[in-house]
């Protein structure tokens, strides 16, 4: 047994109130069907070349690019939506925009914004560009940040889940390969053993790539992390047995969809091209790091409305060498070659030597979670926080990523920004402000409800909307809304790929009794048909 899986045993049992555990698996089953947010529309990427990354996540990931959705937009409705918060500050500090971050994609700005949309089974990935505005142009806008560490706060990564019938040592080889045979030779998935240079990482035996949890709370699960092909944090999780059936009561309870508790779900040609590094049910999370766990959970369950994954699938006082190694390789050796320490480049010391901890909790959308990861300068929650931030929030940066919300089509969206921040506002999250559409004299000022967004009416995606903000910790967040043409194209996407979303009844499980069978293993929460 590692050394993490015996500390999270110890801890997470004697931390774990089994009465109410039970009170809270005798709660009847709640659908956010009914609501007006559909759980995680995508989680959008920024990169330095989308040719690569499109290539990346559909031939080496299975995903299936939609190229109906491909876009290049400008405008400075679309500068104020993505930047307001940027553009704000860099006026207070008296410098040009550029320098914080921000590309002029303005009615007469320098810059354009382009981008492709690649469906999984249960979510999409939106990769964006900002390039010179030409025809012909791909010189990008490439703004990047060499500190790579997931400790900094509002840090994203996504996580991907491997199926249930793959070896998950083997699944991280071949991806290895696969994306080293397509020359993304920067994808190297950490190791959970102490490696100095690549020659040693590259000699770890193939049983020993990942960390898999054989017993204690977390059974059944294995982790890694890595790199993608152009640097953007990526993890991966298999899920089985123990912690695959609690987290199965979560999802039946949410009446959540994933492809992961369906019987015989087509394995459709994208995956299989892919071949083994194809073999996913689509994504298990989106991480985000925060500076403070209740607020950010409280954000999520009270404000946009995921329930909070109960336990025993709560990480708390997560420890151990395996997973110093698996979470931060690369930055240590980084380290090691730019001569300082792992700490200043923001690394957590969470080795059974070292004096840190991380605790995280899962908030369960209606297809996958938002993890919220806290790091603590010491072994008790009362210690102060190691809070390493950057001096940056522009998602123009190479490598960032943000989580876009899906909104109903029946919903105003205008309206639903509005009320969302005035509910924000009532739960103690005065600082949550909408990007507005038009220039603002400071973040989150009064404007008429037609100011907040504004659809597109005509080229690939007429009838999609947006707006950016930003979340509790400075993460940034989108809530979206696809109608009309737009709406349609995702729908025929979906349908194509088998992929499962709540957005519509001809790709919700659940409208045709799908989960009835997985979730009858559940007697004290029955399903709602």
């Amino acid at each position: 047994m590692s050394a993490i899986s015996f500390t999270l045993t110890r801890t997470m049992l004697l931390s774990t109130p089994t009465l109410l555990l039970v009170v809270a698996l005798m709660q009847p089953a709640l659908s956010s069907n009914l609501n007006s947010l559909h759980g995680i529309a995508f989680i959008s990427v920024t990169t330095d070349n989308l040719t690569a990354s499109t290539q990346f996540y559909t031939q080496v990931l299975g995903g299936m690019l939609v190229p109906e959705l491909s876009f290049t937009f400008s405008g400075d409705s679309h500068y104020y939506r993505m930047f307001q918060k940027e553009i704000l500050d860099a006026r207070t500090q008296g410098v040009n925009p550029a320098q914080l971050g921000i590309p002029d994609i303005g009615d007469n700005g320098t810059h354009e914004v382009r981008g492709n949309f690649i469906i999984f089974d249960n979510g999409i990935i939106q990769l964006v560009e900002y390039v010179l505005r030409s025809s012909s142009s791909d010189i990008v806008f490439d703004i990047r940040d060499r500190r790579t560490s997931p400790c900094y706060i509002a840090a994203p990564h996504i996580c991907f889940w491997v199926k249930d019938d793959v070896d998950f040592n083997h699944y991280i080889a071949e991806l290895e390969r696969k994306s080293h045979g397509l020359g993304f030779h920067q994808v190297k998935v950490n190791r959970p053993v102490t490696v100095h240079n690549e020659a040693e990482r590259l000699a770890v035996p193939e049983n020993q790539l990942g960390i898999t949890f054989s017993n204690g709370d977390f059974a059944g699960l294995s982790f890694a992390y890595f790199k993608g092909p152009r640097g953007e944090q990526l993890e991966l999780y298999q899920i089985q047995n123990q912690s695959r059936y609690h987290l199965g009561s979560d999802y039946c309870r949410r009446r959540g969809v994933a492809t992961a508790f369906l019987d015989k779900h087509p394995d459709n040609r994208w995956k299989k091209a892919a071949g083994v590094s194809g073999q996913l049910y689509g994504m298990f999370q989106f991480g985000t790091r925060t500076d403070d766990l209740s607020k950010s959970v409280n954000f999520y369950t009270q404000v946009l409305g995921s329930e909070l994954v109960h336990k025993p699938l709560q990480a708390v006082n997560v420890r151990g060498d395996d997973v110093e190694n698996m979470l931060f390789q690369k930055e240590i050796l980084d380290a090691l070659s730019w001569g300082t320490e792992p700490r200043d480049i923001g690394v957590a010391n969470v080795s059974l030597a070292g004096s840190d901890r991380l605790d995280h909790r899962f908030n369960l959308f209606d297809n996958y979670v938002v993890e919220t990861l806290l790091y603590t300068a010491g072994k008790s929650l009362s210690d102060p926080k190691f809070n390493p931030r950057y001096n940056w929030s522009s998602p123009a940066y190479i490598n960032n990523m943000h989580v876009a919300f899906l909104i109903d089509d029946n919903v105003d969206l205008n309206n639903f920004l509005h009320d969302t921040e005035l509910k924000a506002t009532r739960n103690k999250f005065p600082e949550f402000k909408v990007n507005r559409a038009v220039d603002v004299p400071r973040l989150g000022a009064s404007v008429p409800l037609p100011q907040y967004s504004a659809a597109f009416t005509d080229g690939p995606l007429k009838g999609f909307n947006y707006v950016f903000a930003k979340g509790p910790a400075g993460e940034q967040l989108s809530f979206v809304q696809f109608k009309g043409p737009a709406a349609a194209k995702l729908k025929s996407a979906l349908v194509r790929y088998s992929a499962v979303s709540t957005a519509f009844k001809e790709t919700n499980p659940w409208a045709r009794k799908e989960y009835d069978k997985f979730c009858s293993k559940y007697p004290s929460n029955p399903v709602i048909g």
